[in-house]
């Protein structure tokens, strides 16, 4: 624990005070507290990862959609979701994380609901909007939370607990929903999940409440602190870095990896979906050792960051050349997993961002990173849809599903693997190296 402090920077931004664990509360108050926001964000990745991707084929079938609609579910969230999150650091930054994470996860909820009884693709597309509204608050807000209640110290390895509840929800968008899916329907497994969304909001609030409330700065929005952050030249590497790399492995982890297994590899539904559940749980794996990862390289996060883009690189590269070679299935497993563990890098990226600005502007300058990574998840996505439309002309009609032919993967793969190896490049003469200390704004 430590004494509350005010800091100020060489950039000329006015001192903001630094609210600090001492004054949070007990212990063991601050760990339920953070663990009961885990699982609303849990839920909250499950919502972002597993619609469109896990449903593809039923809600185009339902809906008579194009494969640029489909993809535009996912893409809508996550245009929602970027478009918010500067305005959601800066309220975080102002009024505490608790709040603005209550208010998100209760809109959230609101969409959760609405999507599994849409019957007009305009309904669903509302509802998604809602979810990605309420959804840009949390992850920001829980991060904020963690500076707050614990010392500084502790903030990696908390937000390494952060990326791992996203993966829960991320496995649990795989293998158990395509299941669940496949026994109840889609619209009664959500609703099931909008039930469970709106008791762990409940929940959540019933435990903040009982913490005291931290020191805010209502009204003194840090608008000097974001162009700070945008105009710090070490910045910029990380946040073109940040428009590739996680892009590419949601939109084959959420959007169509599952439907280019059944569409390419011929894998049935919940082999396809095992798939995913494996490249989820690796993914888990890599973030949650993301810490001892970072102890073994006495907390250089360049090499890391740069074997995780190695690793999409390699990825998107080997599905290329398994569709144009038609490998068997197990050579795509091993893509997928390549592109799992590649999210090593994310703590290590948002670590390195966050010590190369202002310290006591941390939502803000997570906020930048976030939302130009979503821009970069809804581009990657749209890009994918069209792909697939380019080649409709040529896919065919199996039942209820579209099957689309080799060629539209082998083009989308083609355009991946520029885009990482563009990123491969960018992270070796643009990203600096902080070694876990904070940097001056160059």
């Amino acid at each position: 624990m430590h004494l509350s402090t005010t800091t100020g920077t060489h950039t000329g931004v006015p001192p903001t005070p630094v609210t600090v664990a001492a004054a949070a509360g007990p212990p063991l108050n601050r760990l339920i507290a953070v663990a009961a926001m885990l699982v609303i964000y849990s839920l909250a990745y499950f919502q972002r990862t597993g619609i469109p991707g896990t449903i593809f084929d039923q809600l185009q079938h339902d809906f008579s959609l194009s494969a640029t609609s489909v993809t535009a579910l996912g893409s809508v969230f996550v245009y929602v979701y970027a478009g918010m999150q500067l305005i959601v650091g800066i309220a975080a930054d102002s009024y505490g994380g608790r709040r603005t994470m209550l208010l998100g996860s209760t809109i959230m909820c609101v969409g959760a609901v609405l999507f599994p009884s849409a019957h007009t693709t305009s309904m669903l597309f509302v509802s998604r909007v809602l979810i990605g509204f309420g959804s840009s608050f949390i992850y920001l807000s829980i991060v904020k939370e963690i500076d707050t209640l614990f010392s500084a110290r502790h903030f990696a390895g908390l937000l390494g607990l952060v990326l791992l509840a996203s993966y829960a929800g991320n496995i649990a968008a795989t293998l158990p929903f395509e299941r669940a899916v496949h026994r109840f329907g889609w619209r009664a497994t959500l609703m099931a999940v909008a039930g469970l969304s709106c008791l762990s909001v409940a929940v959540a609030w019933a435990v903040l409440r009982q913490l005291p409330r931290m020191p805010t700065s209502h009204g003194r929005l840090p608008w000097r602190a974001l162009a700070v952050v945008l105009r710090n030249g070490r910045s910029h590497g990380l946040l073109i870095c940040g428009m590739i790399n996680f892009p590419i492995t949601f939109v084959i982890q959420g959007v169509l990896g599952k439907k280019f297994l059944e569409d390419v590899a011929g894998l049935t539904s919940a082999g396809a979906a095992t798939f995913l559940l494996i490249m989820a749980s690796v993914c888990g794996v890599a973030v949650g050792c993301s810490g001892l990862t970072l102890r073994l390289t006495g907390q250089r996060r360049k090499p890391v960051i740069l074997f995780a883009v190695s690793m999409i690189l390699l990825s998107t590269l080997l599905l290329l050349v398994a569709v144009l070679t038609g490998a068997p299935g197990w050579v795509f497993l091993i893509s997928y997993v390549l592109l799992a563990l590649s999210l090593a890098g994310s703590p290590p990226s948002l670590a390195t961002m966050k010590e190369v600005n202002r310290p006591d502007t941390v939502a803000v300058t997570i906020a930048v990173l976030n939302t130009v990574t979503y821009l970069g998840v809804g581009i990657v996505g749209n890009l994918s849809g069209l792909v697939l439309d380019l080649f409709a002309s040529r896919a065919a009609v199996a039942g209820e599903r579209i099957v689309y032919p080799p060629a539209a993967y082998t083009t989308l793969f083609a355009c991946l693997a520029a885009l990482a190896f563009l990123s491969t490049l960018v992270t070796v003469f643009r990203n600096p190296e902080t070694r876990g200390q904070s940097l001056p704004a160059a």
